[in-house]
């Protein structure tokens, strides 16, 4: 665009220059009007457009909706509304939402997530953790063959221990409430239709925030936007940070089975 324009600019004004001169030498004073040579320097095409990160501004977390999915329960409503399609073109640092593969029957990407939702329900209350870790092992076995989650699948024969779900996201939930005033929110992105940042997340439904309360620390610290310690979200207990190294693999494959694929699985401390 920038070589095209500066040409059309010396183009018209050359042709300005010759009409002066023919008006001049109709008067018999040709010899009086010169115009210097006009030369065209090739500029080239200018800088080519990232069309598909055009409207998000640079800092800001992209998020685009997977085509033929439904919409994830943890999603803003706004969020899957104002989402453009994932395309080829589409940046890879963008989130990817979206449940249930376009082959897939719907009704039964519909049926497993709403058991998923069932159990991080339950999950919150004592004795939760148990039902939160046979929800895993049942995702980690299907997700061997699923595209989207076998490359996030993290053997749970590496580790000692079983993670404790429940007390880490209970003691997360709370005092990231408590550090951030109340708001519930854990990520924001970018709304390319209303040109602002909005809460990636339902915050009206409560098993989105248990879930998420530890975004910013375990899944995905630095993209979203303010990054905080680890520690700090487990006020300072050692428990509790141990089980954010045992527990994060999880998390984020816990996130994309929802529908929310983080763009960088393997940005989180183990």
């Amino acid at each position: 665009m920038v070589g095209k324009t500066s040409r059309k600019v010396r183009v018209s004004a050359a042709h300005a220059c010759a009409a002066v001169f023919l008006a001049v030498g109709t008067l018999g004073l040709a010899a009086a009007a010169g115009c210097s040579s006009t030369q065209f320097t090739s500029e080239g095409p200018g800088q080519p457009i990232d069309s598909a990160r055009s409207n998000v501004p640079s800092g800001s977390l992209g998020v685009c909706r997977r085509p033929g999915t439904q919409k994830p329960p943890i999603v803003n409503p706004v969020v899957w509304e104002h989402a453009k399609p994932c395309t080829a073109k589409t940046p890879e640092e963008f989130v990817r939402i979206g449940f249930g593969h376009a082959r897939a029957k719907p009704e039964d990407a519909k049926r497993r997530v709403d058991k998923m939702m069932e159990v991080l329900h339950d999950g919150q209350r004592e004795g939760g953790n148990t039902k939160v870790l046979a929800m895993l092992r049942k995702i980690r076995e299907e997700g061997q063959e699923d595209e989207w989650l076998k490359d996030r699948v993290f053997r749970q024969s590496a580790r000692d221990t079983a993670c404790d779900f429940t007390y880490l996201l209970n003691t997360m939930e709370g005092e990231y409430a408590r550090l951030k005033k109340g708001d519930r929110c854990a990520a924001h992105v970018y709304d390319q239709r209303d040109r602002r940042e909005i809460c990636l997340f339902d915050t009206e439904d409560d098993e989105a925030v248990w879930l998420t309360g530890s975004w910013t620390c375990v899944a995905h610290t630095e993209e979203a936007g303010n990054g905080m310690s680890c520690h700090r979200l487990c006020a300072y207990d050692d428990y509790c940070a141990r089980q954010v190294s045992c527990a994060a693999p999880d998390l984020d494959l816990t996130l994309c089975a929802l529908g929310v694929c983080l763009p960088e699985q393997r940005a989180v401390i183990y």
